[in-house]
């Protein structure tokens, strides 16, 4: 995935473990100072810390509670996806697998490159450039000019055109 994705985990534990040294360093000297004899009073701002740093691991436990219980939503939605396809007769198998074929074949007669043909399912998925440059994990910039290049070698000028190329003949009455 793309490098932002990636380090926002990371940033996320950084600041978690900072965090819990300020929840722990503030709770030690709390317990050092009031058994040293002093007031609550005279720990506001150790006591402040504290508080401080208990809103926060509380605000990181309701958001890691919020995203697993997203994570079993799409658990769930996944599993409901895989047994739809799991119900698709042979024949709309087959069907698909032809289709692909005849694509294949005209992917070859344009010439295009293994990365253009990504591109192109991508686009006729009806995915964003931004979206295919994440799943391929490279520039959304590449893909804009692969998606250009694909244009060029295909004869036509935008994602409608190629896309109504391949499923033009299909929506025709018999």
């Amino acid at each position: 995935m793309s490098d932002a994705i990636e380090k926002i985990p990371y940033r996320r534990t950084v600041f978690a473990v900072f965090v819990l040294f300020v929840f722990g360093t503030s709770t030690a000297e709390i317990v050092v100072e009031f058994a040293a004899g002093e007031t609550l009073g005279a720990m506001g701002d150790d006591l402040s810390r504290l508080a401080l740093s208990v809103v926060m691991l509380a605000l990181f436990l309701y958001e890691y509670l919020v995203q697993r219980r997203a994570l079993g939503e799409l658990r769930g939605q996944l599993n409901k996806a895989r047994g739809q396809l799991a119900r698709l007769d042979t024949g709309s198998r087959n069907l698909a697998s032809q289709y692909r074929a005849v694509m294949q074949k005209q992917f070859d007669a344009w010439q295009l490159t293994a990365s253009e043909q990504d591109v192109v399912i991508g686009m006729l998925k009806g995915l964003s450039f931004r979206e295919i440059a994440e799943l391929r994990e490279t520039r959304e910039k590449t893909v804009r000019q692969q998606a250009s290049s694909v244009y060029q070698k295909a004869g036509v000028n935008s994602r409608n055109e190629l896309a109504a190329w391949f499923f033009e003949d299909m929506l025709e009455p018999p």
